[in-house]
């Protein structure tokens, strides 16, 4: 299994644009909005339940992310000064958490219930 993050990069500055982009990255007709956060730095997190994609925002590059297996703690993949003046889209498996360094906006596309 390849253990490295799809990341796609997009220069697009508005949530529309980097869901369409999303779009064409995951299968998530039902996602329609990202939910902004400033994770905490060095806090091992965990994207909300149905998480189908993050975005990491390194237009200003303030920070970084580091993406990890939750069972064996496994590096997988990061987000950093190598993708400066992007936002980077990663399409997300349940399997993943993530910390943060520095202070770095990250937003959750999350599945929204059919209902």
């Amino acid at each position: 299994m390849d253990k490295a993050a799809k990341k796609v990069r997009t220069e697009s500055s508005s949530d529309s644009g980097i869901l369409e982009e999303c779009k064409k990255e995951v299968t998530c007709d039902l996602c329609d909005r990202i939910n902004w956060t400033t994770p905490s730095k060095g806090v091992q997190t965990t994207p909300p339940p149905r998480t189908v994609a993050i975005v990491v925002d390194v237009v200003q590059n303030r920070g970084a992310i580091r993406i990890f297996e939750k069972e064996s703690g496994e590096y997988i993949d990061g987000v950093g000064t190598e993708e400066e003046g992007f936002r980077i889209i990663i399409p997300w498996r349940d399997t993943w958490r993530f910390r943060a360094s520095g202070v770095v906006e990250v937003g959750y596309i999350v599945a929204k219930d059919a209902d």
